[in-house]
């Protein structure tokens, strides 16, 4: 009897240390190789256009971001990050097979802040799927292209010495019709 006490101590011992390195081959690939403490965001862009009066539509633009991990992030403006939609016009007169490349001069209305209403500060809890609506005032014929862009800081250079900064970005383009 006493000798299987010791050889079940013995065994128990041994599952131990095997449950001890398990949880640490598991934290060490979650958190280092799967990168589970880096952030990630799904962005997405919905429109609707809406009669307003005479030759003027509303544009309703709706930014949808969804957290679809597990660990919460931030978004800082102080820390320089950054979470902004541009509306930029797209010229009437290009020609056939021409790329258009969307520039600064074509801007609608300034970039806008989505992190202005938010103190400069903006939570993604775990899974969280959030909506910023905006509503832009466009005359009929108008076309646009919408972009939504999340940037942030990474607090290190890169090799120019500037911020190294992580981004994503939705893009997409809208008719105003009569």
């Amino acid at each position: 009897m006493k000798k299987a006490i010791e050889i079940a101590d013995l065994v128990l011992k041994a599952l131990s240390c095997l449950a001890i390195i398990g949880g640490g081959v598991w934290a060490y690939y979650q958190f280092d190789i799967a990168g589970s403490t880096a952030w990630q965001n799904n962005l997405a862009l919905e429109t609707q256009v809406l009669p307003y009066h005479d030759d003027l539509r509303l544009l309703v633009v709706h930014v949808k971001s969804k957290n679809p991990r597990n660990v919460k992030f931030n978004l800082v403006k102080k820390d320089g990050d950054s979470f902004v939609l541009r509306v930029q016009r797209i010229a009437d007169d290009a020609k056939a097979n021409t790329v258009i490349d969307p520039d600064r001069s074509n801007v609608v209305v300034p970039d806008i802040d989505l992190l202005a209403n938010t103190g400069g500060e903006y939570d993604f809890a775990p899974n969280a799927e959030m909506d910023d609506m905006r509503t832009i005032v466009l005359k009929v014929g108008s076309t646009v292209v919408l972009t939504a862009d999340m940037e942030t800081n990474n607090g290190t250079l890169d090799e120019r010495g500037k911020p190294d900064t992580d981004f994503i970005s939705a893009s997409t383009v809208v008719h105003i019709n009569p």
